[in-house]
């Protein structure tokens, strides 16, 4: 009797771990199909405004009349922003779209500041035309690329993954493979989706770089602001990776050197595992950080995830303010900035990606911040309701604050932030502190994953 009491114990036992085994299963199946829809979805939204975004460059080189071509370069500068925002859904570290953001990046500033100039009434120069054929010339081959791989998931099913995509990244086999077929002018046809946006990626890398930079990279490139002047030693590094890993929720990594980074911001270089981060050799502070491990079930809402990374932050030294938060899911995206004596500097940013199964950051970069932060001797000459009686009429303000903006000709000033609503939509107007001057208008577009800026 005894003894059929206990077998009975041990198959109730083996009953419920099956059990929860399966639903365990169950779970993780559920997740990776979650993530896989979400990658799938926004692959085909980059699809479609990178082909909005050519046609809207084609069309701007053909426009003759000042108001067709204002309306083609801002155009393609808002479809280059919105496929940013598709590209950055897809996991960076898997796919290593470097090339391909920054590409966009440079494409949609480009429009946008070309079309403020010809607004303004000014034509654009020889250079800046050849600069657009370029741009426009390249953005083809790119979209191309994009599309064919669109077709083969519509006709072939083609997969996010490739089934030895796992094996492959820790060999560090995929990539390489893709990248060296690519230089070596190679038509290898991609096993995923993945595969091909590696392989896009690589064939971008191979091209001289545009004599137009952006905005940002003239300004930041040739001395970071930011970082301070005296260099650490590798093991003074170590010691800033471990106390910053300590703190995000990391403790204990073993990390192992991975070299060093050269360029202004350049570092000495730690991974273990799906983590990796860079420590700047001159300052020694984390520029960036990854940690690319499976997310699990979500248990915390956008703000509270939030809360938990702002408090991560304040462990870390920091006193930022957050300016956007985008829900992505099973994690967000938050923008912090510098604040000072009631004054926003928009250029001093941080970048995070928030976990929401339990608040952890998994990815941190801080590269702007330390690229553009220093003291400022800017100072406002007119008052806020100076400022507001420039604003249109019909404009209902709800918030009013100075902010430090990058403007066109590599400079920053001071402006009034005026928030607030026109015909039921919100927007954000900066007017110059200094002269009166509207320097810049955004339209803040509300969705269920968070506020956009247009």
């Amino acid at each position: 009797m005894h003894r059929k009491f206990w077998y009975g114990v041990l198959g109730i036992a083996l009953v419920l771990s099956l059990g929860w085994g399966f639903n365990e299963y169950r779970q993780a199946e559920n997740l990776r199909l979650s993530s896989n829809n979400q990658n799938q979805r926004a692959f085909r939204d980059l699809a479609s405004h990178m082909d909005q975004l050519e046609t809207s460059l084609a069309k701007g080189r053909v426009a003759s009349t000042t108001n067709q071509k204002v309306l083609q370069l801002s155009q393609a500068g808002s479809n280059s922003e919105a496929a940013m925002k598709d590209l950055a859904q897809l996991p960076a570290e898997d796919t290593g779209l470097s090339y391909v953001g920054q590409f966009l990046n440079q494409v949609g500033e480009f429009s946008r500041n070309a079309a403020q100039k010809v607004a303004n009434g000014t034509n654009l120069t020889s250079d800046e035309e050849k600069t657009l054929a370029d741009v426009h010339d390249r953005l083809i081959t790119t979209n191309r690329k994009v599309q064919d791989l669109l077709v083969r998931v519509d006709t072939e099913n083609l997969a996010w993954t490739s089934p030895q995509s796992n094996v492959f990244q820790r060999l560090s086999f995929g990539k390489a493979q893709i990248a060296e077929a690519s230089a070596e002018g190679q038509d290898v046809q991609p096993n995923s989706v993945r595969a091909g946006l590696d392989q896009l990626n690589a064939s971008l890398q191979k091209l001289p770089p545009f004599s137009y930079t952006g905005e940002f990279a003239t300004r930041s490139v040739a001395e970071p602001l930011g970082l301070p002047t005296q260099e650490v030693t590798k093991d003074k590094a170590q010691e800033v990776a471990n106390d910053f890993l300590a703190k995000v929720g990391s403790p204990g990594v073993s990390l192992e050197f991975a070299g060093v980074s050269s360029g202004p911001m350049g570092g000495y270089l730690w991974k273990q595992g799906d983590i990796s981060l860079t420590v700047s050799k001159r300052g020694g502070v984390v520029t960036e950080f990854w940690n690319q491990r499976s997310l699990q079930e979500r248990t915390l809402t956008t703000d509270q995830a939030k809360s938990k990374a702002l408090m991560t932050l304040t462990s870390l030294g920091w006193s930022l303010v957050p300016t956007s938060v985008e829900d992505y899911g099973g994690y967000i995206r938050l923008e912090v900035i510098d604040e000072k004596d009631k004054v926003r500097y928009y250029p001093d940013k941080i970048r995070l990606t928030v976990a929401l199964d339990n608040g952890q950051i998994t990815a941190y970069d801080a590269t702007p911040y330390w690229a553009y932060h220093h003291p400022r001797k800017l100072s406002s000459k007119i008052t806020a309701d100076q400022a507001r009686a420039k604003l249109q009429s019909s404009f209902q303000t709800k918030e009013t604050g100075l902010a430090v903006i990058p403007v066109l000709g590599n400079r920053e000033v001071l402006a009034y932030e005026f928030r607030g609503t026109y015909q039921g939509e919100e927007y954000l107007v900066y007017v110059n502190a200094e002269n009166g001057l509207e320097e810049k208008i955004q339209r803040i577009i509300k969705t269920p994953r968070g506020e956009y800026l247009q």
